[in-house]
């Protein structure tokens, strides 16, 4: 097999150094690849012993210290491979480490140049790619957490496409030795639309062994710095200076993110937790959106808590989002990072209370989202009407009426508004009229065969708990074992429950045993919904959609809710087999969706139709290009 990468390496002294790098190469790097070693007239014999002793790598002597640029240009032509790798010898490599780089260039033709995060011998980040300032100077960036665009990253160890290589004409020979050649390199990608990026999935390890005098250093860094201040003034001129980010650290976020067509901060309650449930599926589908309309943009992901971060945090960051989280004093951050973004999004309404409106003084030029995920004022009315103590009437009472002050206010803050269904975003129109409100609910895909009525059996309720008592959807569970089942049963015993959902209240764990299955969280809930012969939710508390109705369409397994639970579903005439507002309503409901399979049928097929004509990917899609273009971006197609 032909290999598809050269490693490049240039040697003054250090045999040592060079060996344990290759040894821990080969140690390290199953796929087949080249080796070229350009030694550069070492003093102390090591071309001598390396041209005896290294196998399997071809090894070129110079009879005077080229340098490294030019010794990487000299490797470089004897490369055949699709792409090279510059590699310092004081460079250890690391389990893993090539696959996750061969596969960003794989994935991404316009990235000429890939690097893993570099760390310090501790295991500490010494380099996740390096700011170029407008004094010439560079910074080394120290947040490995996130896949990024990069002004450049350090040739100890940098992958690069050949033909990139060539195009960009190499090192450049007028730098002397060794400083600002991969810097100036970088630069000339750029020039030539090809992208520099770190993939924080590899890492190595750098010693930073040196082999100049520290005198001597500092004297070819300030020759090489001149140099390439006279290379590139004009790119230079557009640049803060790094010497002033001490000063002014909010310039630092601004370098480092200077390359993406946009900035977007989104401020939600956490990193979101797709598969529990609580709007989290949602909240990641709109952040997928932001994230696909740009694969360069920046997206900062500002949790308000740390729940579960460390759990969740790794597949974001791998997709190239920020996950910002612990903020203790928000006024400090929000300094940190003025006039960085281009738009701010706030879930919810206590997130935009806050954390949008304090977070935004400090970005007076961004567009400001209000995504509100459901109208919360509902809820403690829908409570209101369900209470018959004086003094929690009142409570309920006075909180519906601050959240629908609170959300009035959201709607007339944000300069684009974002809501689930086309009831909710009416209500915005009418508190906010200034505001245009779209309609972005949930995507999800429908496959084109799912089981039919034969084989499935007994009840599912499907909703995640939160581990925490009066939630909903417990509310809801409870109501379903206690007042619904006992009287289904005694028209079909034997009926099972199955409660399927993450994190389950202890009066939920309680329902377990018997003909109740308590099943907790579970990483695909479709097997579940593909398998039951229907879905029973009696919910009485909630807003907006219900993203567990939709899932449950696009199983193809009919439900019975309440109106509550129905809204917003698009269930027009089919609502009278589906929706209930008794327990004894519901008994009935279910009772001739168990036993009708001709019109469970019926209800399974136009429950799919809903889902492929309301809650379909290219939809959502649709949506929320819309929500991007009102901010002033367009989605690259």
């Amino acid at each position: 097999m032909i290999p598809r990468l050269t490693f490049v390496l240039v040697s003054y002294g250090g045999r040592d150094l060079v060996v344990t790098c290759l040894k821990k190469l080969a140690e390290h790097t199953p796929a087949p690849y080249d080796v070229v070693v350009v030694d550069s007239a070492s003093p102390d014999g090591t071309g001598e012993w390396l041209e005896k002793n290294l196998s399997g790598a071809k090894v070129l002597r110079m009879s005077e210290n080229l340098g490294f640029g030019a010794g990487c240009n000299l490797g470089v032509r004897h490369a055949r491979t699709e792409l090279v790798c510059f590699l310092n010898a004081d460079v250890e490599v690391r389990e893993d480490w090539l696959d996750p780089l061969l596969s960003f260039m794989d994935e991404r033709p316009e990235v000429g140049a890939v690097a893993p995060v570099m760390l310090n011998t501790d295991g500490s980040v010494q380099e996740s790619g390096s700011l170029i300032g407008g004094d010439g100077w560079c910074r080394a960036w120290e947040d490995g957490s996130f896949p990024r665009e990069v002004d450049y990253a350090s040739a100890a160890c940098l992958i690069m496409r050949r033909k990139a290589f060539h195009q960009a004409g190499g090192f450049s020979p007028e730098y002397e030795i060794a400083y600002f050649e991969d810097v100036d390199l970088a630069m000339a990608l750029r020039e030539r639309g090809w992208q520099t990026w770190v993939v924080p999935e590899s890492t190595v390890e750098h010693a930073r062994h040196g082999s100049s005098s520290s005198e001597r250093a500092n004297e070819l860094m300030r020759l090489n710095h001149g140099v390439f201040r006279r290379r590139w003034p004009g790119e230079l001129a557009k640049r803060p200076a790094v010497t002033s980010l001490d000063e002014w650290p909010h310039r630092a976020f601004w370098l480092r993110d200077r390359n993406a067509p946009y900035r977007v901060l989104l401020i939600d309650d956490r990193v979101p937790q797709a598969d529990r449930g609580r709007g989290d599926p949602r909240t990641a589908a709109v952040v997928d959106a932001w994230i696909e309309a740009h694969p360069n943009a920046r997206v900062t992901f500002f949790a308000v808590s740390a729940e579960r971060v460390e759990e969740y945090a790794p597949r974001w960051q791998a997709k190239g989002v920020e996950i910002v989280h612990g903020v203790t004093d928000l006024e400090a951050w929000s300094r940190s990072r003025a006039g960085l973004y281009d738009v701010i999004v706030a879930f919810r309404p206590h997130n935009y209370a806050n954390y949008g409106v304090p977070i935004a003084r400090s970005q007076p030029q961004a567009i400001r989202v209000y995504d509100s995920e459901a109208l919360f004022h509902r809820r403690p009315e829908q409570h209101f009407e369900h209470a018959v103590d004086s003094a929690e009437r009142r409570h309920h009472a006075i909180e519906a009426a601050r959240l629908r002050e609170e959300e009035q206010s959201a709607f007339r803050w944000a300069d684009v508004a974002v809501c689930v269904s086309e009831e909710e975003a009416e209500w915005a129109r009418r508190v906010a009229p200034e505001t245009p409100a779209h309609v972005a609910c949930y995507p999800i895909v429908t496959p084109d065969e799912v089981p039919g009525v034969e084989g499935r059996s007994g009840v599912v309720f499907f909703g995640g708990f939160d581990n925490t008592p009066r939630t909903p959807n417990e509310f809801a569970v409870l109501e379903l074992a206690n007042e619904v089942l006992p009287d289904l049963r005694a028209r079909h015993p034997g009926l099972t429950l199955r409660v399927v959902g993450a994190d389950p209240s202890p009066n939920v764990l309680a329902l377990h045993g018997g003909l109740n299955e308590v099943v907790g969280r579970v990483p695909d809930p479709r097997p579940w919904l593909s398998s039951a012969r229907l879905h029973v939710v009696p919910m009485r508390f909630g807003a907006g959609v219900k993203i567990k109705f939709v899932d449950s369409m696009s199983a193809g397994l009919p439900f019975v809710t309440t109106p509550v639970g129905a809204e917003g579903l698009h269930l027009g005439a089919y609502a009278r087999h589906l929706v209930g507002e008794s327990p004894a309503e519901m008994v009935e409901l279910c009772d001739r969706m168990l036993r009708d399979d001709e019109l469970w049928s019926d209800v399974q097929q136009e429950m799919l139709r809903i889902c492929r004509e309301h809650f379909s990917e290219d939809g959502f899609r649709r949506s929320m290009a819309k929500v991007l273009l009102d901010c002033g971006i367009c989605a690259v197609a």
